[in-house]
């Protein structure tokens, strides 16, 4: 495998060829515009024993976390023999990053064969009325860590959030609730709404929660905040916090005097390490009573030992660090590479 550029091979039938299969563009000019395009982007080829360019990615580094790959295509007689799996692997491996991208249904279960972390996502302007997906091939280093830099919290509308944590046994209202407001949230921001998922205690099944929808949702760039955050506050959401130095991280809450149900919209960038952990997390305890069960009980012990430490009054931060000696812990068991 190699980089290549692609102004060196506009001519090369082979890559013309493969482009054509990543992106269907629209006649002649609209490959040259896709080679226009891919000039920007950092390309990584596979080559035949003859020197015929087989297979290629074109990607681009959305940040110190992940690579969005754009498109990727292996040239239909050189199919079946895991070209596309490789040049995914050896971009994992040189970058040490997670690899992400989006797609649909003709390509979405190869991704899922790969171990990829799947999402529904925004349809594509380029391909209206086409179900798609987004992708993310985790690098499990990556997940086994947080950020070393300080967090940076910054309260934007918000504050530290106070008061007696209440265990909810679990509602068949949680699901629904988290449908509502991730709808209101993708009709506003359409294709910036790269994935929204139900996370937290409230999306697992029979797990007792604090009765709060956790929300998850990708944009393109967590950093753009005026790409996002003036839309979602035009849907009543108030800008509560952000935190430059965890993964970008801001985080979104419906207003107080509102009649929607208490809500923490956080938002990451697409192919961001929390996401894959968050997703992964809820999965594992769907599937796992046991570790359900165990949750269940380190979630009630630290209610119950807030409360005796600081009252009525005590910081939901607190909670959260009493619980995280059982959470690391299944981080390094889900997430051993």
């Amino acid at each position: 495998m190699r980089h290549i550029k692609i102004k060196n091979h506009r001519d090369d039938s082979s890559v013309r060829r493969l482009l054509v299969l990543a992106a269907d563009p629209a006649g002649e000019q609209g490959l040259e515009d896709l080679l226009d395009e891919c000039q920007e982007l950092k390309v990584l080829a596979h080559s035949a024993e003859d020197g015929t360019i087989d297979a290629l990615a074109a990607y681009r580094h959305s940040d110190q976390y992940s690579l969005c790959l754009e498109y990727l295509a292996v040239l239909p007689e050189f199919q079946q023999r895991g070209l596309g799996r490789a040049l995914i692997e050896e971009l994992r491996l040189i970058h040490r990053k997670n690899v992400w991208a989006t797609t649909h249904d003709d390509a979405v279960d190869f991704y899922r064969a790969m171990g990829c972390v799947i999402s529904n996502s925004a349809e594509d302007p380029r391909w209206p009325g086409v179900a798609r997906y987004l992708c993310t091939a985790p690098y499990l280093p990556l997940l086994h860590s947080q950020p070393a830099e300080d967090p940076e919290y910054e309260a934007v509308n918000g504050q530290l959030t106070r008061g007696n944590i209440r265990i909810d046994e679990p509602s068949p209202s949680w699901p629904r609730d988290f449908e509502e407001l991730a709808q209101r949230i993708a009709g506003a921001l359409g294709p910036q709404a790269l994935a929204i998922e139900h996370t937290g205690s409230t999306s697992v099944p029979g797990l007792p929660a604090k009765p709060i929808i956790d929300i998850c949702l990708l944009v393109p760039d967590a950093n753009d905040e005026p790409s996002y955050a003036p839309v979602l506050e035009g849907i009543g959401l108030v800008f509560w916090h952000r935190e430059p130095g965890w993964y970008a991280h801001r985080m979104f809450k419906p207003a107080a005097d509102s009649s929607r149900v208490d809500a923490n919209v956080h938002v990451f960038s697409a192919g961001s390490p929390e996401y894959v952990r968050m997703v992964l997390f809820r999965e594992h305890l769907k599937g796992n009573a046991a570790d359900r069960q165990a949750y269940a009980r380190v979630k009630r012990k630290a209610a119950a030992q807030l409360l005796a430490e600081q009252g009525e009054n005590g910081l939901v931060m607190d909670y959260n660090r009493i619980k995280e000696p059982f959470i690391v812990a299944l981080h390094h068991k889900l997430f051993a590479s």
